[in-house]
């Protein structure tokens, strides 16, 4: 008899996931149901004497605690019935329900005891889900209270969240009566944090002062007094309130060593900048500023620039102080491809980039991507249908790509078409009234809820022509009604220029251009300034640039306004062919209506592509 011995199947398959859920619930539902009845309760838990009969297999799998318990023979276990003295009854019941059930059912009553007792007995999982719903829960009015109860629990995670949120929030938190109940020294660990996020010292005297007149009947309060006033970094208070405060402070009058304090600090303010000692650190929300964006400037191979900064970073410059930082670079996060074509700030210092980008059959469009503070990195928004040579424009919370080069039909045209994108409700590119006449290398800025389009070239109609005729007219977009209107014409046609907002008026500076409309006339590279009032739809000249300039390549301004001043970052000279940016950086001040260069050899990258302005703090990003 012949046998043919076939090859066994593996036994083992793969089970689904939803064949996995469903037996863990039916596992859970069973397990649960013996509990209640008491089938197979091998151990009684004892919580303020009510006793809860559980499986130690079960608590042993959700807690190293009971784990070791029952596994070392340790004697509490050896009678069947173990005292839990520190663990409520009510909470034990809730995280039994967890183990038992998974379900946790969380409220503002029991988070606490349920959190410490998860703690405690070492019930990770429970512990995770209290400490994230503590988290989505804080405020101003409970951060203090659970920094100091996670920390004496020893729960340091929980608690250095806490904390960060109380530095984060610290002006709202001084209105709050919590941190007043505090005592000195823990009040004194606050005062003395530099990562507060507070704009002025005095907030912190004010604090101080609130917390001395809450407990002046104290006998130790002129004690209290002096050691608080000691984490005050007095010498950044303004003389003229620190005397109105000890004017109307009575410990701070008639104690010697808080009065010493106070004049000392006054003293050091009515000294010149040279023979006064150092002053105290800033805090953190201190140093947060206008900061000048010099986004792009790495290649695909992430090959440093030849002169400036490493190739994944970009170069930030804050005009006070003359501090320079650096951001990641917004094509690091996209494998380093392309060119950032476009950028715009958002409420709320939100940065945006479009970038041209590629899939893997060579099909290109416009990718939107967001810097995250937090994560310091760059993350997608949404896509666009390609075009180049265009103009990205922000209003309120919507984003529009205007203008430029499409492709129609295998060939790019020069096109009139503008969509927008809603930075709160996403979803798709919707179209918008077209412009007055097809544009590209034109320019954008949007002024008191308006976009207004500057300039560019556009498309001739006779075919003896140049191939394009420069503009030098301006439109201004309401999105409100979804209308353009013709403004009035800048003396100069031009492209490849900069645009900045400043004192309420546009400025446009620079470029290629002729003088009035572009009938043929001869091209040239400008150093001429003119600035538009939209109130009275007027154009007058500016001060002339100390030279001749281009815009960057990318169609993007190289000008941004800070406190009141225009700086121009990075420029080529005159039209020929560079392939390293002049790396300076230009200050106009229209005090005195002069151009005068601030930073020389700037490390901005040789051709970075787009200057955008944020209000941010330098600590949150790369220093030198």
């Amino acid at each position: 008899m012949c046998c043919t011995h076939l090859q066994e199947a593996p036994m083992e398959t793969e089970v689904q996931p939803s064949a996995q859920e469903q037996l863990g619930s039916f596992l859970l539902r069973k397990l649960d149901r013996m509990r209640a009845a008491e089938e197979l309760t091998d151990v009684v838990l004892l919580a303020e004497g009510i006793p809860f009969p559980c499986h130690k297999v079960v608590l042993s799998a959700f807690s190293p605690y009971f784990q070791a318990m029952f596994t070392c023979g340790l004697k509490e276990t050896r009678g069947g019935e173990v005292p839990l003295r520190d663990t409520p009854a009510q909470s034990l019941e809730l995280l039994l329900k967890y183990m038992y059930c998974a379900e946790l059912p969380l409220s503002n009553d029991n988070i606490q005891g349920v959190a410490a007792a998860a703690f405690l007995l070492h019930v990770d999982g429970a512990f995770r889900l209290c400490q994230n719903h503590m988290e989505a829960h804080m405020d101003a009015s409970n951060c203090v209270g659970l920094n100091y109860w996670a920390r004496d629990l020893g729960a340091t995670d929980l608690a250095d969240c806490a904390l960060k949120y109380i530095c984060q929030h610290f002006a709202q938190v001084c209105e709050e009566e919590e941190v007043l109940d505090l005592d000195a020294q823990r009040l004194g660990d606050l005062l003395s944090l530099d990562d507060l996020n507070i704009s002025q010292e005095e907030l912190l005297l004010e604090l101080v002062l609130r917390c001395v007149e809450r407990h002046r009947n104290d006998p130790q309060s002129e004690a209290q007094a002096v050691e608080l006033l000691r984490h005050v970094r007095l010498e950044l208070v303004d003389p003229g309130f620190l005397r109105k405060a000890r004017r109307r402070n009575p410990v701070l009058l008639r104690h010697a060593e808080c009065f010493g304090m106070i004049d000392a600090a006054l003293q050091t303010a009515g000294l010149c900048e040279t023979s006064a000692p150092p002053r105290p650190p800033l805090r953190y929300g201190m140093e947060t500023t206008d900061l000048l964006l010099c986004l792009g400037g790495v290649d695909a191979e992430g090959v440093p620039a030849r002169r400036g900064g490493l190739a994944d970073l970009s170069f930030c410059f804050a005009p006070r102080g003359r501090r320079t930082c650096y951001m990641p670079s917004p094509l690091r996060d996209c494998g380093g491809q392309g060119q950032i074509t476009g950028g715009a700030v958002a409420r709320g210092s939100s940065i945006l980039v479009a970038v041209d980008a590629e899939d893997q059959h060579r099909r290109k469009r416009l990718d939107i991507y967001k810097y995250s503070l937090k994560e310091k990195i760059w993350a997608k928004l949404c896509s666009a249908p390609y075009r180049d040579m265009y103009a990205l424009g922000l209003v309120e919370d919507a984003l529009y790509l205007i203008g430029g080069q499409m492709k129609v039909h295998h060939h790019y045209v020069i096109t009139d078409n503008v969509v927008r994108w809603s930075l709160k409700r996403g979803g798709s590119w919707l179209t918008f009234a077209p412009l007055p006449l097809a544009l590209a290398c034109h320019c954008t800025v949007s002024l008191k809820e308006h976009l207004y389009v500057l300039g560019g070239w556009t498309p001739q109609d006779q075919p003896d022509d140049e191939p394009d005729k420069l503009s030098n007219r301006v439109f201004r977009f309401d999105p409100a009604k979804d209308r353009w209107t013709e403004c009035a014409r800048m003396k100069y046609s031009r492209y490849r220029c900069g645009t900045a907002v400043l004192n309420g008026e546009i400025y446009i500076l620079g470029g290629i251009g002729c003088d009035g409309e572009d009938c043929g006339q001869s091209r040239r590279c400008l150093s001429s300034v003119e600035i538009y009032n939209p109130v009275t739809d007027t154009w007058r000249p500016g001060p002339a640039l100390p030279t001749t300039l281009l815009s960057l390549r990318t169609n993007a301004t190289n000008i941004g306004e800070v406190e009141g001043k225009l700086y121009l970052c990075g420029y080529y000279k005159g039209v020929g062919r560079h392939e390293i940016i002049t790396k300076e950086i230009l200050e106009l001040d229209p005090a005195d209506n002069v151009w005068t260069v601030v930073e020389r050899r700037a490390a901005m990258h040789d051709s970075y592509d787009v200057c955008l302005v944020a209000n941010l703090n330098p600590r949150d990003l790369l220093t030198p």
